[in-house]
């Protein structure tokens, strides 16, 4: 295959998973539970948060029990609470994909809002592959920094 057919797909598949976050994104605006599902491969689906340092210091500082600096989640319990009361919004900054033609990374800064303002913000991770001829997400890792302790002009 020459270097110019393998560049269009992988250009191909570049706009898909963009196309992915792009859907991730306004699955959360609009409350769509059945877009925002069809974007994840089958159970078990990685969601783990991890506290930034200095946001866990001070966590730390107001609780010293809450010694744990992750936490484990579902994606459909993270769209529970997506679909509580009022406008909720993820932002993505810096978006970065590296891709074959079946597994991918995608990586990017974000900033979550509920209501127009920042609660929280960090960078995500997410790894997929592509089953079935369609790109699901296997995995979400994110670094979370509270935004009332540091808010995002403070990185």
């Amino acid at each position: 295959m020459s270097h110019f057919a393998v560049a269009q797909h992988f250009t191909k598949e570049k706009k898909e998973i963009q196309r992915m976050v792009w859907q991730f994104k306004e699955s959360i605006i609009k409350k769509d539970s059945a877009t925002f599902n069809s974007l994840f491969h089958e159970n078990p689906v990685v969601w783990i948060g991890v506290v930034k340092n200095r946001s866990q210091q001070k966590r730390l500082e107001i609780n010293p029990s809450n010694r744990k600096n992750y936490f484990k989640d579902t994606y459909q319990n993270f769209f529970h609470y997506i679909m509580e009361k009022g406008r909720k919004e993820e932002k993505f900054d810096k978006i970065r994909i590296v891709n074959d033609d079946v597994i991918a990374s995608v990586s990017f800064d974000y900033s979550f809002r509920e209501e127009n303002i920042v609660t929280n913000w960090g960078s995500e991770y997410w790894h997929l592959i592509k089953a079935d001829g369609k790109w699901k997400i296997v995995s979400i890792i994110y670094s979370y920094e509270n935004a009332k302790f540091f808010p995002i002009n403070s990185r």
